[in-house]
């Protein structure tokens, strides 16, 4: 009788004990959870103490903008405001919030075509959109518009303080219509309006020929479609039986990693092509293997328009001494963004790491030198007067490949 009175008394024991844990462990959960109500509707709980108050104040400041300012404002423009300039405010130009129309403009691109004047656009250190590079044949190449031009207003409206998806959607339009840049020219310092039509930009990538039993193959971006081209095009040449290949990386804006990744795993040997680094520290490596390597000579000319996954093709065959990089210095973007979508409409952009060559160069705002420097006359380089003849950094790439 007594042994069971003692087993009673020891659950009753662990019964209280258990009871009052999940008893402390609720408290725990409720009193870190703090609500955040505007007006009598509750919000959302947040853990944070410093999360909910800003959260509030964004809500009541949202709330004030509406009541007080003397126009109707839209409540999901104030909410986008919130967030692109959230994004803004990390202070790096290649990180930013896109909403609805801009995410759907940035998709549309990816299939290969869009309505503008076709030039590529970036965000430089100073927060001026600058002009990577016009894709060839486009309006904005055959108004004169060229690598390194500051785009200063559209239509006459200053874009100072916007962000370049901003200035991305006034620069777009409806096939047909006119509009005016703004530019500063960078051969001349000179500011000037330029009017141009808006036309239908079909994205091409790659485009190829035969120079005196010399491959050349002109790389214009990394899209989704460019290895597809790539590989086609490279086949095509080498059918022709040429001695060497030239590839053109000039003004090419960059793009997509997997795409320059497939590329390069195509023409080199067994080597790291790239690897990325974390803030955390850690690594990831692509490699190529040696399943179908080039082996045929190689050069690649860049200029000051090649950017990023154009400067990860150029590094790669420069450090593997796979290559020989004729031109100038290149522009000097060595970190990476993931594009995400956001699954309403929206999505972002963020810089998530840097990229190396493999030599562990980052050349991020250093550019790459060329192996064998050659300046060229931008004026020709730009002009409807080219002629593959009269460009001095071919020439010297194929003088390259044929040594």
């Amino acid at each position: 009788m007594n042994n069971n009175n003692s087993n009673n008394k020891k659950w009753y024991v662990l019964i209280f004990i258990a009871v009052l844990i999940v008893s402390n462990m609720a408290t725990f959960v409720f009193t870190n959870l703090i609500t955040i109500a505007v007006g009598d509707k509750v919000i959302v709980q947040a853990k944070d103490a410093h999360t909910a108050d800003f959260i509030t104040k964004m809500l009541n400041l949202k709330n004030e903008i509406q009541t007080s300012y003397y126009k109707d404002v839209d409540e999901q423009v104030l909410f986008d405001g919130a967030l692109a300039g959230m994004f803004g405010a990390v202070g790096d130009p290649y990180t930013a919030y896109y909403n609805e129309d801009q995410f759907s403009t940035y998709l549309e691109q990816l299939e290969g075509s869009y309505v503008g004047i076709g030039v590529v656009v970036t965000m430089s250190d100073d927060d001026r959109v600058t002009i990577v590079s016009p894709i060839d044949g486009s309006p904005g190449q055959k108004a004169g518009l060229a690598s390194g031009d500051i785009i200063m207003a559209v239509d006459g409206e200053e874009i100072k303080g916007l962000n370049l998806e901003e200035v991305v959607a006034l620069i777009k339009g409806e096939e047909g219509t006119q509009v005016e840049i703004t530019v500063l020219k960078r051969s001349s310092g000179e500011e000037i309006n330029i009017s141009i039509v808006r036309e239908e930009i079909v994205m091409t990538s790659v485009s190829s020929q035969v120079y005196e039993n010399i491959g050349y193959m002109t790389i214009s971006q990394f899209e989704p479609y460019t290895f597809e081209e790539f590989e086609r095009q490279l086949d095509e040449l080498i059918a022709q039986g040429v001695e060497g290949i030239v590839f053109d990386l000039r003004d090419n804006p960059g793009g997509m990693m997997n795409a320059v990744v497939d590329m390069l795993d195509r023409i080199m040997g067994e080597s790291v092509i790239v690897y990325t680094q974390d803030k955390q520290g850690n690594r990831e490596y692509e490699r190529s293997t040696d399943r179908q390597k080039l082996e045929l000579p190689m050069a690649v000319i860049i200029n000051e328009g090649s950017a990023s996954a154009a400067e990860i093709f150029a590094g790669a065959l420069q450090d593997t001494g796979e290559g020989v990089i004729v031109g100038t210095k290149s522009f000097g973007k060595g970190i990476v963004q993931r594009m995400s979508d956001y699954r309403d409409g929206t999505g972002y952009k963020i810089t998530i790491s840097e990229y190396f060559t493999p030599n562990g160069r980052n050349i991020h705002g250093i550019g790459i030198e060329p192996d064998i420097i050659v300046e060229i006359d931008e004026e020709l380089l730009y002009s409807q007067e080219y002629r593959l003849e009269d460009d001095e950094q071919f020439l010297k790439a194929v003088e390259a490949v044929r040594e």
